[in-house]
């Protein structure tokens, strides 16, 4: 002989059963999306990182050549990457977003490309000479770098452009340098 009671509860397990199934099915798909979410980002910032560290070697070899340079006279090659701006003419200007402009006005930097995608490239601009004032060395604030001697220096503008793992984004930087002329 059944009860009433027996009766009514059959089915409340199932329904109960299902809705913590749903509930579980649910909070697994959230945790895989913001897993996906997660790696998306940590691969994003480690192209970053290596497009910084790409553009970076590619300053520094834009930097030792101005170094090892003897004349400003070698900076009129355009496709080795070397360039003098005109400072009387506005005209002058690279367009250093244009992928042409890397591949016809500039220098690949020497060394391994294992954590790139394409080696680091480089384009220097002689800016020109700036003759130094002796009398500002006393403008010189409580012995921060050093004074001027009076001798000619050479302006040069040196920008780097790194490629990441993937090649589908770019990181520029540039820095400007000066020379005592030789």
């Amino acid at each position: 002989m059944k009860t009433a009671m027996a009766t009514k509860q059959k089915g409340v397990t199932l329904v109960f059963s299902l809705v913590i199934l749903v509930t579980l099915t649910i909070l697994g798909l959230s945790t895989i999306q913001s897993t996906r979410t997660e790696l998306a980002m940590a691969g994003n910032q480690r192209e970053s990182i290596l497009m910084f560290q790409a553009a970076e070697m590619g300053l520094k070899a834009a930097e030792n050549y101005i170094a090892n340079s003897t004349s400003n006279g070698d900076f009129n090659d355009s496709s080795l990457g070397l360039s003098t701006v005109d400072a009387q003419s506005a005209l002058f200007e690279l367009d250093y977003f244009d992928a042409a402009t890397w591949a016809i006005n500039a220098s690949q930097a020497a060394g391994a490309d294992v954590f790139s995608s394409a080696k680091p490239r480089y384009i220097i601009e002689y800016m020109g000479d700036r003759k130094q004032d002796p009398m500002a060395s006393s403008v010189n604030i409580g012995n921060y770098g050093s004074g001027q001697t009076g001798s000619t220096v050479s302006i040069y503008r040196a920008t780097a452009r790194g490629v990441g793992l993937t090649g589908n984004s770019y990181r520029y930087i540039q820095s400007y340098v000066g020379k005592t002329a030789p």
